[in-house]
């Protein structure tokens, strides 16, 4: 081979390298003809043949008879290589999440970074979907929310084509226990008792709570809880414990269970609700019924988002660093890129929001 055709060989070789990962074209594209490509790079057809049968060894191309050649689907330099990296949370345009996508962003787009979003609403379904298009992306790294991540997902199919090509994963907030690789989360158990001890150091015994039983987050803030109630030598009574899963919540809060929901706290003093959201809607539940905040009942919450500090429920609630919970993750998957075998639960520790929704009971005589 002359030096004039290897150098047309790598050039032609080095093009649609520099195609596939800038995303001109994709897995599962057809590459145009060799005649096209002949014309473009005024070479042979046999030089482009031979650039092309190069890749085709690599793993990045694959031949159709009679049909052409395609962008292989399992494409390393599609997805090793690439830049782009698959973001998935179960929400996006509201309440901590815009704060966690600024922080993924402003650390990876400076460094030449791009994102692939893709929202869940808390579906397995749209989960499924979400994976799908971002691997066809071709990306190099994903981070993501799990969708109800406290039961066994369907979806574990994709993770472990993603484990199998050796793309980093990092997840937020919750992770399924089949995948624990990496992760940044709020510490829920040592947030949760430290609301609930909020609650006992102002004189509460009768303590309810509202938790989200389909992710773990539900489930690490009971556990929370009841180490609190523990340590104080009380008890988690049952019937004072309501759980709730994704799709209940317009049920138990449109209006029609509001008795319902009156009789399991009837007697509690306080209410630890499982986010702020939740805790909002159960203020507006004692609103219709005639009754307020701290007055009948004090509450505590999580996230501290802009529900918390809103005048209408002004909630003591633990602060959700969701900037820094995004940041945090993009740089955890920044060092996964550089060494694979890295792996870390980064564990973030809370602080509490005091405002007045906790009533001071009068001690017993």
């Amino acid at each position: 081979m002359s030096m004039k055709t290897l150098m047309k060989h790598r050039q032609i070789s080095q093009w649609i390298t520099d195609a596939i990962q800038s995303g001109q074209f994709r897995p599962g594209d057809r590459l145009p003809s060799e005649f096209a490509l002949a014309e473009q790079f005024d070479a042979s057809r046999q030089t482009v043949r031979h650039a092309t049968d190069e890749l085709v060894k690599k793993g990045i191309l694959t031949r159709q008879r009679g049909s052409g050649t395609y962008i292989s689907k399992q494409s390393d330099v599609s997805k090793k290589h690439s830049k782009r990296v698959g973001v998935i949370t179960t929400y996006i345009d509201d309440y901590v999440f815009p704060g966690i996508i600024r922080g993924i962003e402003s650390t990876l787009t400076p460094l030449g970074y791009s994102l692939s979003l893709g929202v869940t609403h808390d579906s397995h379904i749209e989960e499924a979907n979400c994976l799908r298009r971002i691997m066809d992306d071709g990306i190099c790294g994903l981070i993501i929310e799990g969708t109800k991540s406290a039961i066994p997902s369907p979806n574990l199919s994709f993770f472990e084509q993603l484990r199998a090509e050796n793309i980093p994963m990092i997840f937020l907030n919750g992770y399924y226990r089949e995948l624990t690789q990496c992760g940044v989360f709020q510490d829920d158990v040592v947030t949760a008792r430290m609301l609930t001890e909020q609650l006992i150091q102002n004189g509460h015994k009768k303590i309810a709570a509202i938790f989200k039983s389909d992710d773990l987050q539900g489930l690490k803030r009971y556990e929370g809880m009841q180490q609190a109630l523990y340590a104080a030598d009380l008890f988690v009574e049952d019937r004072r414990i309501l759980w709730y899963t994704t799709e209940d919540v317009s049920d138990y809060f449109s209006g029609a269970l509001d008795s319902f929901l009156l009789g399991r706290f009837d007697d509690a003093t306080a209410l630890v609700c499982y986010n702020d959201q939740i805790a909002a809607l159960v203020c507006d539940m004692l609103k219709r019924n005639g009754r307020s905040v701290p007055k009948d009942i004090s509450i505590v919450s999580f996230d501290n988002s802009p529900l918390a500090s809103d005048n209408a429920y002004c909630l003591t609630s633990s602060v959700y660093p969701s900037t820094e919970i995004g940041s945090t993750a993009a740089n955890l998957l920044i060092r996964c890129l550089r060494d694979n075998n890295y792996r870390e639960h980064i564990r973030l520790q809370p602080e509490i929001a005091y405002r007045p929704s906790i009533k001071r009971l009068k001690e017993e005589k």
